[in-house]
């Protein structure tokens, strides 16, 4: 992103970024989903398996006061605060670029988007893409966090 505005500096051209922050990114990420887009990307089917006994067996409790709940089943989201959790996260928002023309790039569960603007046109398709964005997150169930 540094190097995207330095450039546009140089060439004296504005650059427009906007950074979405999505809410929640890793609790909700729905397993079947994700488990199809992790097979459509071409990783061997004995990981999908494995990923997939990973996710459909995980369970969890809480412990308030001393007292532990009843053991869950976890339906949706992927671990946070472990490489496999951000991976699979990654692998499922992998595909939030396919039909945007403008500069992206993903940061952990936060996304950039930007680009050049020399003229009105190049703000309009800046428009088309943050629409396309938005018809991707209602598509794959996430939320994008207004405050972030």
């Amino acid at each position: 992103m540094c190097q995207d505005i330095a450039d546009s500096l140089d060439e004296g051209v504005s650059i427009y970024e906007i950074i979405i922050g999505f809410s929640k990114a890793f609790d909700l990420v729905p397993h079947d989903q994700l488990l199809m887009k992790l097979a459509a990307s071409g990783v061997e089917s004995r990981v999908v398996v494995w990923v997939r006994g990973f996710l459909v067996f995980h369970t969890q409790r809480v412990r308030v006061q001393g007292q532990l709940s009843k053991e869950v089943k976890v339906t949706s989201g992927v671990p946070q605060g472990s490489i496999w959790g951000l991976l699979l996260f990654l692998v499922y928002v992998n595909d939030m670029w396919r039909n945007i023309d403008s500069s992206s790039r993903l940061l952990a569960y936060n996304c950039i988007i930007c680009r050049k603007i020399t003229n009105k046109n190049d703000i309009e398709k800046l428009q088309n893409d943050l629409d396309t964005l938005e018809e991707w997150v209602v598509e794959n169930r996430t939320i994008v966090s207004p405050s972030k």
